[in-house]
């Protein structure tokens, strides 16, 4: 998704952002919650949503959500008190009110993997998903030793890395515990919390499926 708006442009796939015409640094963070805002737009969403989202199964307190707003604003040019861009909803939440001036999304690849678990497939879109139980979630797993946003896992056509979000219950590759992002490779278990899936490949699977050598 790439949005243009006032002198800034957004785009969620490159992770970047870019006003009057030159880059702008913000924090994942930061970066995170205007994109909720942008995809929910004009919706205001909750305080309680964002930092559940932003930092989840951690307890925050109500400033740290205000902090990254305030990130946020200062990186579009917005201000607390105009709020043209990033509104306030008072004892809510926050809405992105900025006036879209162009929006580009570009068409969804072909999918190129998936993970399988014992009664489902859940295929593996191209860019960054969320897996967990949380409504955010793109992968929603049905399990309750699986955190509200538990994992995230970026593709690239064949190329998954999958990356734990702070999850109570851990994310798990072939038996261990991983704290940084891994690449996935064809086969390996993967382990959201006590929730067991195999990831992959398309072309391997249909192989293995029609009995045509691998």
């Amino acid at each position: 998704m790439r949005v243009r708006f006032g002198e800034c442009v957004f785009d969620r796939e490159a992770r970047e952002l870019r006003r009057a015409g030159a880059a702008v640094p913000l924090s994942p963070k930061a970066f995170d919650l205007l994109s909720l805002l942008i995809e929910e737009r004009p919706r205001p969403i909750t305080q309680t949503r964002l930092r559940d989202a932003l930092w989840p199964d951690t307890a925050v307190g109500y400033t740290s959500l205000a902090r990254v707003v305030s990130e946020v604003r200062r990186a579009l040019g917005d201000s607390a008190r105009g709020a043209a861009i990033i509104r306030t909803v008072p004892r809510f939440g926050y809405a992105f009110a900025g006036p879209v001036l162009g929006e580009t999304k570009e068409p969804p690849a072909a999918p190129a993997c998936v993970l399988v678990a014992d009664d489902r497939e859940y295929t593996l879109g191209s860019g960054q998903s969320l897996v967990g139980r949380g409504p955010e979630c793109a992968l929603r797993l049905p399990s309750t030793q699986v955190s509200r946003v538990h994992a995230r896992l970026a593709v690239d056509g064949p190329r998954a890395t999958l990356e734990d979000q702070a999850s109570k219950n851990g994310t798990w590759i072939n038996g261990a515990r991983i704290g940084a992002p891994a690449e996935l490779e064809d086969g390996d278990e993967v382990m959201f919390g006590t929730y067991r899936l195999v990831f992959r490949r398309l072309e391997s699977l249909a192989s293995t499926r029609t009995g045509s050598p691998r």
